[in-house]
């Protein structure tokens, strides 16, 4: 009853198709909220109890949606640094909290399965930008997501993180490890900030594994950016293997839903690749680096984006959207 509850009030789709889409709320997308306390219901595995002492790498797996369609977010819950042991067959909570909410709201229990994976469906909702945490009530963690409901046209930019944001692909694992965080490429601030301030969605696709969600967010948070959508990888096999076809489906997904892709900045081949193949456009596609270029790619020379934001990004024009 709680979850049709808070459907009913927030299910007001808009009439005006003439209308521009919204712009992300930047203000909303960084401000910082603490966690809901949730009731300490005890272990429904009580095996679940020996993994919690270890750190946890729990994450949700952001969304973004049409308008009025019905959609499904996954958590995943999982502890351990190295063996990543998924927490199985045990109760979560989960939460949502909306621009126009003052607290997170509670909609519903689920139980993992095998996987350390929990499942939320829910139906339509009107445009904006909202927040889903997922909780397990037996230890206190839990870990927060956002959920984005777009209206068609929505215009957006993807990013990509590893050697692109990041001064380098190899960081991502000093960072991961907490011995080094990684540095960010020339530039990559302002080049992010930029089309936030011109009223961009902003997009972060990578190839990382979802396990490695937690710290991707702790990094953009210490770079400064707002999140928003950040989408990983939920195995290793597409991390390593299908990283061209994972972000060809993604991009597919994304302007399906209504996100118009007006740029994407990438450094691999296979971003490259993905991106051509996705139809983004060669003028629209970017790489920096030493494969920068690749696959007909608009190249960014000089490995840094200070003369590239001076004379292609401060001279774009201002997003389509109100």
């Amino acid at each position: 009853m709680k979850l049709l509850g808070y459907m009913m009030l927030v299910t007001g789709f808009s009439s005006n198709v003439n209308a521009l889409p919204a712009c992300p709320d930047l203000a909303w997308l960084e401000a910082k909220m603490s966690a809901t306390a949730m009731p300490d219901t005890g272990y429904r595995n009580r095996f679940n109890k020996l993994i919690t002492w270890l750190p946890e790498f729990h994450m949700v797996h952001d969304q973004i949606v049409a308008e009025g369609a019905s959609f499904q977010v996954t958590a995943k819950f999982d502890y351990g640094a190295v063996a990543h042991k998924d927490l199985e067959h045990e109760t979560v909570r989960f939460y949502i909290r909306g621009q126009q909410d003052g607290d997170w709201r509670f909609l519903t229990n689920a139980v993992t399965n095998s996987d350390g994976k929990a499942t939320l469906s829910l139906p339509g909702l009107s445009a904006g930008q909202y927040r889903i945490y997922a909780g397990v009530p037996a230890d206190g963690t839990g870990a927060e997501g956002f959920v984005t409901v777009v209206q068609p046209n929505t215009p957006a930019v993807l990013f990509d993180i590893d050697g692109t944001l990041t001064e380098s692909d190899a960081e991502q694992i000093g960072d991961y490890t907490g011995i080094d965080r990684a540095d960010q490429k020339e530039g990559a601030y302002s080049l992010v900030r930029r089309y936030l301030d011109l009223g961009y969605q902003p997009v972060y696709l990578t190839a990382r594994v979802y396990w490695y969600a937690k710290g991707t967010r702790d990094w953009l948070n210490w770079m400064g950016l707002p999140q928003g959508f950040l989408r990983t990888s939920l195995s290793n096999e597409t991390s390593l293997f299908r990283t061209a076809e994972y972000k060809i489906s993604e991009i597919n997904y994304l302007k399906s839903q209504g996100l118009n892709i007006v740029r994407a900045y990438g450094n691999a081949k296979t971003d490259a690749e993905a991106f051509i193949r996705a139809g983004l456009g060669a003028q629209n596609s970017f790489t920096i680096g030493s494969d920068a270029g690749h696959y007909g790619t608009t190249a960014i020379d000089n490995n840094h984006y200070y003369q590239h934001i001076q004379t292609q990004v401060d001279t774009f024009p201002a997003a389509a959207c109100e």
